[in-house]
């Protein structure tokens, strides 16, 4: 047992205070600062904390300026993005979201007059899903709100630095996503 352990004395914070939470006062017990998988945690957890901190951002600025979700307006960018109509399969692939919670946000979109629905004439089994003109207003309404906040998160960056962050993330998201 560590002394301060024995004698219940507090731990100096985990020595990253940029990247790991102040919670983390035993974090080094697991991993040795500087190794190979203290680096590898930090990453990952960074990953993860980045993704949910700007998610969260974007989702309380857009829901309070226009009251879409962020699952809203990612599936019509979604749609808007790609070729239309698109397919509720080819949608719920591009989200990576599972069936039940793309069919209730389309529902929604649809019952909102933002997207259109039609049964695909070459699949019975599957429908179509298209952006109305309220839903193309809408993303025209919502991409300079995205733009400016993702301007200002990322302001400072070069060109270079942006496009190694790409670089190294798209690596990332390829060896997460091989099965």
């Amino acid at each position: 047992m560590k002394d301060n352990q024995k004698t219940g004395a507090a731990r100096e914070p985990a020595g990253h205070a940029r990247d790991l939470d102040s919670w983390a006062q035993f974090y080094h017990d697991y991993y040795r600062q500087g190794s190979r998988q203290d680096l590898e945690y930090r990453i990952s957890r960074l990953l993860v904390m980045a993704g949910r901190t700007w998610g969260t951002h974007i989702d309380n600025i857009l829901r309070a300026a226009t009251g879409q979700s962020r699952a809203r307006w990612q599936t019509m960018f979604v749609i808007a993005f790609g070729s239309q109509p698109a397919t509720m399969t080819d949608i719920g692939v591009r989200l990576n979201v599972q069936w039940p919670t793309l069919v209730r946000v389309l529902d929604g979109l649809e019952k909102d007059g933002l997207i259109s629905r039609i049964d695909n004439p070459r699949d019975g089994r599957s429908r179509l899903v298209s952006l109305t003109e309220a839903g193309k207003e809408m993303v025209a309404t919502i991409k300079p709100m995205v733009d400016a906040e993702r301007g200002t998160l990322l302001d400072g960056l070069t060109d270079e630095e942006l496009q190694h962050c790409i670089d190294v993330l798209q690596q990332l998201l390829e060896r997460s996503s091989a099965d």
